[in-house]
């Protein structure tokens, strides 16, 4: 089994990098970044987008829902 790891990248989320790419998993998230992220990503379908994704699940998590 390979490390799952191994095809993962991960950005800081305050950086640009987590404004022009969708397949990185992001580090160091905040409520007021992932508002700004998901605006960015906005018109980016949840499935390709990872950053689409984490944003919207920690303000959910964040919410308490």
């Amino acid at each position: 089994m390979s490390d799952p790891l191994e095809h993962n990248a991960f950005v800081y989320a305050d950086g640009m990098l987590a404004e022009v790419m969708c397949q990185v998993h992001l580090m160091e998230l905040t409520f007021d970044r992932a508002l700004e992220l998901r605006h960015v990503h906005r018109f980016h379908h949840p499935d390709e987008c990872i950053v689409h994704l984490e944003a919207a699940h920690f303000l959910m998590a964040e919410d308490g829902c």
